[in-house]
């Protein structure tokens, strides 16, 4: 059985055309100046993946939060 950890990154910015398409697989939220990536994650190397991904699109990770699954 596979469980997966839900995870809220924020990055700077507001999500434009370019946000929305690097991250498909994630509901996009704008929130105060930043925006707010909200998806499961089956394992710590999927994690640190999406977490390259910010980096490599020169992204600012401001935060990186588990979500219990009780809220």
């Amino acid at each position: 059985m596979i469980v997966s950890d839900i995870y809220e990154l924020e990055v700077r910015g507001e999500p434009g055309p370019a946000l929305l398409a690097a991250f498909p697989e994630f509901e996009l939220r704008p929130e105060h100046g930043m925006t707010l990536l909200r998806g499961t994650f089956v394992d710590q190397a999927a994690l640190h993946g999406v977490i390259e991904r910010v980096n490599s699109l020169g992204l600012e990770l401001v935060s990186l939060n588990r979500i219990d699954d009780d809220v």
